[in-house]
């Protein structure tokens, strides 16, 4: 985030800080949504988390950078897709990402991770900060 934060003070651009939720699938390829009455309450605890993350970003990039326009946003989704989508709909001259590496390196190396999917789908550029 230092860097995007960076990036923007120097072009004097606003700042959308993004979380994307990727809630569990359980159920069947033919009913792939059925959620049990017991993953209501872990799908809450999820979107809690997210939103704790999300503030605590926000709470970060605000005392560093006071002056810039900042706002949130919290969605839920395939993360690479949403990105993209977001991105694309929003008009994002840039997408300053971490590369994560919480994907698990065996789903890594057949699927890519989502910082490598959103560089290859996205229409703008994407910087990948290590």
């Amino acid at each position: 985030m230092d860097v995007g934060l960076d990036l923007a003070e120097k072009y004097s651009a606003s700042v959308l800080i993004l979380n994307v939720l990727e809630l569990p699938v359980y159920g069947t390829p033919e009913d792939p949504f059925a959620i049990s009455a017991g993953m209501n309450g872990l799908i809450k605890e999820l979107r809690k988390s997210h939103e704790a993350m999300l503030a605590n970003a926000a709470d970060k990039a605000a005392r560093q950078k006071p002056n810039l326009k900042m706002t949130t946003q919290l969605n839920e989704g395939n993360p690479p897709s949403t990105i993209v989508s977001i991105a694309t709909d929003g008009e994002i001259d840039i997408i300053v990402m971490g590369h994560g590496g919480g994907d698990g390196r065996f789903r890594e190396l057949f699927l890519g991770g989502t910082s490598e999917r959103v560089a290859h789908l996205a229409h703008c550029s994407v910087l990948i900060v290590k």
